[in-house]
């Protein structure tokens, strides 16, 4: 909607909703995958410092859907692998990886917090849209009982 250019149709309100909705649709699901990513770091995090403890048995899911687990022991806790990014991991020992998990963290709120932002923005627009578009529908109802 653009200022100065005065009216603007039915159709463009219409257009310019779904386009508002799609978007927001987008980044809600953008949202609940880096919720999901950030709750995977909390968890290898945890599984580091279990192991860190002295607990040498831990359960693994052997799947990425969590259908089946294996119990594995004795596990050795020199060094753990940990992922950088796109392809990159590195082999390094647990309080190194514990950092890298941190700072993975770290950005991962701040683009979930950017997203939320916008989601607020996305969807304050869209609520102003919705509200003219049922007054525009209400103003068509009276006006067709009145005439």
């Amino acid at each position: 909607m653009s200022q100065g250019q005065g009216a603007i149709s039915l159709e463009e309100l219409i257009a310019q909703a779904d386009y508002l909705k799609k978007y927001i649709d987008s980044l809600q699901k953008t949202q609940l995958e880096l919720l999901d990513s950030i709750n995977s770091i909390d968890s290898a995090k945890q599984a580091i410092e279990a192991m860190k403890s002295g607990n040498t048995d831990i359960m693994v899911f052997i799947d990425k859907k969590g259908y089946l687990m294996a119990k594995v022991s004795g596990i050795q806790i020199n060094k753990v692998t940990v992922h950088l990014g796109l392809s990159y991991y590195a082999e390094v020992d647990p309080d190194t990886a514990v950092k890298i998990l941190d700072k993975r963290r770290d950005e991962l709120n701040k683009a979930a917090q950017s997203i939320g932002n916008e989601l607020q923005k996305a969807a304050s627009a869209y609520n102003q849209i919705v509200d003219i578009l049922n007054q525009i529908q209400q103003a068509a109802a009276r006006q067709k009982q009145g005439g």
